[in-house]
């Protein structure tokens, strides 16, 4: 199949639509000299309001295509200040961890996405990040030789009959994922079940084809650290314990805010007003 040049671009949106319009906003900032399309993937609580919504944040923005995604009104509930939590959780088939629903649709949401474009690089990204830097003609290049690039790990002993296990590390995530197109519709490898499989199948389907991916310098784990490593040298001043930023050759290329969804709207000012003061004077 013939693919159109550039990348489609991949965020599932839900219940914080002023990350989708920072994420957007970054990607128009850092994303240069490159065709490229950002499918907005609608899962709802109200379908129509929430369509509706993000039809007119993004209407003067030929590059954004809103999509209907998943209806989450069911298994969610919504907080007295803006947080909500998932009222069902999904077991996984790999290694038996309960997972929030949230964490299903999100990963079916993602498989509406990558359906709707023909460009023959996907990347997808969290509704909670925000790009730092111009990195997408590296990422190009560098996915001829990967078979997947993936921001860091979720650690769990879950490939241990995989012919080429690295059961420390466990599976790849997706809060920044960038590959070509072919390797999802080549080996029907859409994200349709739930979330620790839908990227565990991934991995673990290279690992066993001894395909090479790379994993991208990460912050993630280095809050654990007693020095606090990588984790204090974010270049947006947020620490909460869930918030990460990753590296290409040592150049900051994402931020991602950690748990945005389920969060206070205070908090959500606060992810707004620095990452609007990132874009604005970088």
């Amino acid at each position: 199949m013939k693919y159109k040049e550039g990348i489609d671009f991949i965020i599932v949106s839900y219940c914080k639509h002023d990350y989708v319009r920072l994420c957007v906003k970054s990607i128009e900032k850092f994303v240069k000299g490159i065709d490229y399309s950002i499918y907005v993937i609608v899962n709802y609580l109200n379908k129509e309001e929430e369509i509706k919504l993000h039809q007119e944040l993004f209407k003067d923005n030929p590059n954004v295509i809103i999509v209907e995604g998943v209806d989450q009104s069911t298994t969610t509930k919504i907080g007295p200040k803006g947080e909500f939590t998932q009222t069902k959780t999904w077991k996984g088939k790999i290694d038996g961890c309960e997972v929030a629903s949230g964490s299903k649709y999100a990963e079916l949401a993602n498989t509406i996405g990558i359906k709707q474009g023909n460009r023959e690089h996907i990347c997808i990204l969290d509704q909670d990040t925000i790009l730092l830097d111009y990195c997408f003609e590296d990422l190009i290049k560098l996915s001829s030789k990967y078979f997947f690039i993936s921001n860091r790990w979720d650690p769990g002993n879950i490939f241990v009959n995989c012919k080429n296990p690295l059961p420390e590390l466990g599976m790849a995530r997706a809060i920044m994922w960038f590959s070509k197109r072919s390797i999802f519709e080549d080996n029907n490898l859409y994200p349709t079940c739930d979330y620790r499989d839908a990227w565990g199948n991934i991995t673990y389907f290279a690992q066993n084809n001894n395909y090479e991916f790379l994993i991208l310098e990460n912050s993630y784990r280095d809050r654990f650290r007693p020095d606090n490593g990588l984790w204090k040298k974010h270049v947006l001043d947020i620490t909460h314990p869930y918030s990460e930023q990753a590296w290409l050759n040592s150049k900051p290329i994402f931020f991602h805010h950690g748990r945005g969804g389920y969060r206070e709207s205070s908090s959500l000012g606060e992810w707004v007003n620095k990452s609007e003061e990132y874009l604005k004077n970088n």
